[in-house]
């Protein structure tokens, strides 16, 4: 089985058809297919359903492109890792992290780094998917509010508060502070479900036999913010304070809401030793990092 055609297979995938594939990869379509079929004959399994000259996916096939992705995921990490060795430029590592994360904690983070600390490259994506990136072999790393499935290996980040930030002058703009029954009756900007502040709140608000008037469900919390700034509600966000909003600690019954954030990584990664390290030591700076602080 080679590498080479294993990164066919995807292509087709990908794709949708063997003529875009063969365009995509470089290789003449009679030769993509027959390298195709060869690998079906040394797996012992059709991968593809041929029916009127469309390629489907089989139920084999549907379990073997994951751990296509993966192989080929890690044969390309590996050859980068030599490429920097090389080069001496060090170990490159991916990290998907929500965007708040990225912005707050990641880049901050990162800031701190010497040339000797693997190059680490942060791209977003929304909480839920994070985990499923690592997962899939398109991340070596993934940082998120838990819990990450049990195939991984797993570090906690640390816990990191949930805000309410109102405008000066707002009603409760009385303190430090503000406990989550005060904020029933005061429409609230809450961010979209997929997000784990969201989720965590409204467990909460459940968990109290509360209720909330939603004005706004925001895509990003920059957008929860600046719905809050212009006066249209309360936001709930996690992210560092913006636009002169006030930052409200939230208590239930005395115990602050606070997000968990866990670091997760295959445990069969080539760098699994240094991503644990790494996670370790981010964990370390999120714990010495202010609150609220740019």
């Amino acid at each position: 089985m080679e590498l080479r055609v294993l990164a066919y297979l995807i292509a087709i995938v990908d794709e949708g058809s063997m003529t875009r594939a063969a365009s995509v990869v470089g290789v003449a379509q009679p030769s993509l297919s027959r390298q195709v079929r060869q690998l079906e004959r040394d797996l012992g399994l059709d991968l593809f359903a041929r029916e009127a000259g469309r390629l489907h996916l089989t139920a084999a096939g549907r379990r073997f492109l994951p751990l296509a992705r993966e192989l080929v995921a890690r044969a390309d990490a590996a050859g980068a890792l030599m490429h920097g060795l090389a080069s001496g430029s060090g170990l490159q590592l991916t990290l998907v992290a929500p965007e708040t994360t990225v912005a707050d904690v990641i880049a901050p983070f990162l800031a701190t780094q010497g040339p000797d600390d693997p190059t680490v490259l942060a791209r977003e994506a929304l909480p839920a998917d994070v985990f499923g990136e690592v997962l899939a072999g398109r991340a070596d790393v993934g940082i998120s509010s838990g819990p990450p499935p049990a195939e991984l290996e797993s570090r906690s980040v640390g816990r990191f508060p949930v805000y309410a930030y109102v405008k000066a002058g707002h009603p409760l703009d009385v303190g430090p502070s503000v406990e989550l029954a005060a904020l029933e009756p005061y429409p609230l900007i809450l961010l979209e479900t997929a997000h784990g502040t969201r989720r965590l709140f409204d467990l909460a608000i459940a968990g109290e036999g509360l209720r909330y008037h939603l004005a706004f469900e925001a895509p990003v919390p920059q957008v929860a913010q600046a719905l809050a700034a212009s006066g249209r509600g309360v936001a709930i966000v996690t992210d560092d304070p913006r636009y002169g909003l006030r930052p409200l600690r939230i208590f239930v019954r005395g115990a602050e809401l606070m997000i968990p954030l866990v670091g997760a990584w295959s445990g069969s990664h080539f760098a699994a030793p240094l991503i644990d390290g790494w996670v370790g030591a981010l964990a370390a700076f999120a714990a010495r990092r202010p609150v609220g602080s740019d």
